[in-house]
């Protein structure tokens, strides 16, 4: 018997909080989501509505998680959104060499998203419920690949012919009577269409993004209480496919700065809402499902080999000359949930969609989800063309070329294993 239960709960940004960062308010409310799937074993995803979450917010949110939902942390994903409007947790170095406000506003965003994560986890708990599923994938252009050739050399833009992976897998979840209870559906995008921009005082607005739009829309198609849990996708060169505050390509190789402020709401609006409408569509035709089995968690590892990022982000540039050296070695863990003919596979490094879309063809299962910046980030992992071009990923990455061939290597290894096993 498959069970499961959802939960989502408004990240509370008081006005004390204001200005933070960039921002002097809210556009659109933050959230924290939460599903909880019980099949032989216990899982719990959490995701929120920011931008990355730090190792010391990983650890205490897990433990908290761990207690409110009743399961092991290893049965535990936290995940982001990736929404790069929203204000973010400061690391432990800034808070002892700041303190004062600094230190005060982040413990209120510390408290507030906690809070939301609780709540949500025991509406999840508390909801929990026989459901049967469906599965399948959407087809939506609302992204696009960021790294654009110049004469100066590769950089960050929207290239229209570069690989980008327009499916949208999902996973729908109805109660045994048929009442929509959730879905969970990925997508390989940074929602960023608001990055940067700023209004007529100077100031951006806090907003889930391009995500946040589309999770809103889906949920209000299905009624009050589902939850429409977004997972981040291989979206290392993905970008939005317009941009409130973008880059223009010029004949020199030079670029136009152009920011349209507060109008971007409505890109954000149209391109959220598509993305949404597509995903609704798809998980309305879905027929392909399974008879509930047990899941399955399972980990794994691999070394890749490092190099140095340049200590200052303003030194990347575009260039047609860049000396990659050599560093330190990184282990890599990730975890994959099965559960029939479904895998989702988590990882905290930010592939490139071509990285994802080579596990995806050659996946055993028919449902597989690339999902990054689970339980923490590790910024970029580029494919092997992104260190020929001397692409942005590629300089602003502690990974060499090579790192994201081995992690997929030994993760199609390690699905077509445990199908195997599954089998017996």
């Amino acid at each position: 018997m498959l069970l499961l239960g959802a939960g989502k709960t408004k990240i509370e940004l008081p006005e004390i909080l204001f200005p933070i960062e960039t921002y002097n308010g809210v556009h659109d409310d933050l959230y924290a989501r939460a599903i909880l799937l019980q099949s032989g074993i216990s899982f719990l995803i959490v995701s929120f509505d920011v931008t990355s979450l730090r190792s010391y917010a990983i650890d205490r949110f897990r433990s908290e998680a761990a207690k409110a939902a009743g399961i092991p942390q290893d049965h535990i994903w936290l995940c982001v959104s990736h929404t790069f409007s929203a204000p973010h947790l400061r690391s432990e170095e800034a808070l002892t060499r700041e303190g004062g406000e600094i230190a005060h506003k982040n413990q209120i965003l510390f408290d507030s998203m906690s809070n939301a994560m609780i709540d949500a986890i025991r509406q999840a708990k508390a909801s929990m419920e026989p459901v049967k599923l469906t599965f399948g994938h959407a087809f939506c252009q609302v992204n696009v690949n960021r790294d654009m050739y110049t004469i100066n050399g590769w950089w960050l833009g929207a290239d229209d012919l570069g690989e980008s992976d327009k499916t949208v897998p999902f996973i729908r979840f109805d109660s045994t009577d048929g009442q929509p209870k959730a879905v969970i559906y990925s997508y390989d995008v940074q929602s960023s269409i608001m990055d940067h921009s700023k209004g007529t005082d100077g100031y951006g607005k806090v907003t889930g993004d391009l995500v946040g739009a589309a999770s809103r829309f889906i949920e209000s198609q299905y009624g009050e209480s589902f939850v429409a849990l977004f997972l981040l996708g291989a979206a290392g060169d993905q970008a939005p496919l317009f941009k409130a505050d973008h880059n223009i390509p010029l004949r020199d190789g030079s670029f136009e700065r152009n920011d349209i402020g507060d109008e971007g709401f409505s890109l954000v609006n149209a391109l959220g809402k598509k993305l949404g409408a597509q995903t609704v569509q798809a998980m309305e035709r879905a027929t392909q499902s399974f008879e509930p089995v047990p899941a399955s968690l399972y980990c794994g590892s691999v070394t890749c080999p490092g190099q140095k990022i340049a200590p200052n982000l303003k030194d990347i540039h575009p260039t047609r000359s860049y000396r990659f050296e050599s560093d330190q070695e990184h282990e890599i863990t990730f975890s994959i949930f099965t559960m029939g003919h479904i895998a989702l596979i988590g990882l905290a490094p930010e592939l490139s969609s071509t990285t994802a879309i080579d596990i995806k063809k050659d996946s055993p299962y028919l449902l597989t989800m690339i999902v990054t910046m689970v339980n923490g980030g590790d910024k970029y992992m580029p494919e092997q063309t992104a260190y020929d071009r001397i692409t942005y990923e590629a300089m602003n990455s502690k990974f060499a070329q090579g790192s994201a061939e081995l992690l997929a290597d030994r993760i199609l290894g390690t699905l077509k294993s445990i199908q195997k096993e599954e089998a017996r």
